[in-house]
């Protein structure tokens, strides 16, 4: 293999390993977003839960002093509509994340395929190195007593 194959053939696979190594990136910036939007939920969720919590508390505490039964009627009438807005609300939530946890499980069968490609690579252009070095050596006329 000539010099300038081997420097057309070292070109191409660092050209290639560039790409992937771009594309790595990429996707560990969608990892990281996935992430953040996964954990901008579950606080989402928490806070919902919360709010559920101190809602609902005032409202069952008002429906142990009502007096009558449509005042206890129109609390518990209530209460089971926030119960439907909470869960409704939970629901999407949920939903949301499911739909990351998908899209965060593809992406990382993507990384997976770019790491085996990064290392190919990296293999054909350390072989691609050696050759050359050695091609060189030979190429390197030996003197008598010398090297």
């Amino acid at each position: 293999m000539g010099y300038a194959l081997f420097a057309s053939r070292k070109l191409v696979l660092t050209g290639q390993l560039n790409c992937v190594e771009l594309q790595q990136t990429q996707r560990s910036n969608e990892q990281y977003n996935l992430a953040t939007k996964t954990l901008s939920l579950q606080q989402q969720m928490s806070s919902i839960q919360a709010s559920q919590s101190e809602e609902l508390a005032d409202l069952y505490e008002k429906l142990a002093g009502a007096d009558g039964t449509d005042a206890r009627n129109s609390i518990n009438a209530e209460i089971s509509a926030k119960e439907e807005r909470f869960q409704a609300e939970l629901d999407d939530i949920n939903r949301e994340i499911y739909k990351v946890s998908v899209k965060e499980n593809s992406i990382e069968m993507v990384v997976k395929r770019l790491d085996t490609q990064v290392t190919a690579l990296q293999k054909q252009l350390e072989a691609v190195e050696e050759a050359e070095s050695s091609g060189i050596d030979r190429a390197t006329p030996k003197f008598k007593g010398v090297g």
